[in-house]
């Protein structure tokens, strides 16, 4: 019997220009610690699909279609946290909070505005999806190497206040590769 083809798919809110362009400035001279997201693939992770077939895909894309929100607006609160997913997966992998170990993402927090929350509760309840402690942030990078959390915690973050100009559907292409599948842009 085949088994129907499935994809990891993820929502995401995408970031205005304007922080972009801070944090890419954020993470200049800072390479030799942190591999920088790139520019393209900067965003909010709103909810996961773990291996969703085309039925969920479609589902998931007509719930984002077929909704209208307010726009967010989207600023950092200056909580910079570490961690992974992927490295979770290993037994052997300790999370310390003192220590951003090599390949762990550096991630800073953003403010979850009513209209935030609004967007993330509308998408993952009805698809069943949401989790809990919801934290949005986006990821700076990933650690090339072992450091001192301090360090990260210590940058100047940028002030930037701006409107998101889109949530969109993902699919994830590995770790750090990213392709949409749906955009539905604020009005």
């Amino acid at each position: 019997m085949a088994h129907a083809q499935t994809v990891n798919a993820f929502f995401s809110l995408r970031l205005p220009s304007e922080l972009v362009d801070a944090l890419v400035e954020l993470q200049r001279g800072r390479e030799d610690r942190i591999e920088p997201q790139q520019r393209d693939h900067m965003h909010i992770t709103l909810g996961f699909l773990h291996d969703a077939d085309a039925g969920k895909l479609a589902d998931a894309a007509a719930l984002l279609t077929g909704r209208t929100w307010p726009t967010p607006s989207i600023s950092l609160t200056g909580e910079v946290r570490h961690g992974s997913w992927k490295l979770q997966k290993d037994p052997a992998y300790r999370y310390d909070e003192d220590l951003i170990q090599k390949q762990e993402q550096v991630r800073l927090g953003i403010e979850n505005t009513p209209e935030l929350a609004e967007i993330q509760k509308d998408i993952t309840g009805p698809l069943e999806i949401a989790e809990e402690q919801f934290w949005p942030h986006v990821t700076l990078g990933l650690a090339r190497d072992d450091f001192p959390a301090s360090s990260a915690r210590d940058m100047q973050l940028p002030s930037v206040k701006a409107a998101a100009p889109s949530v969109d559907l993902q699919q994830e292409m590995s770790t750090t590769e990213f392709r949409i599948l749906v955009r539905k842009e604020f009005t």
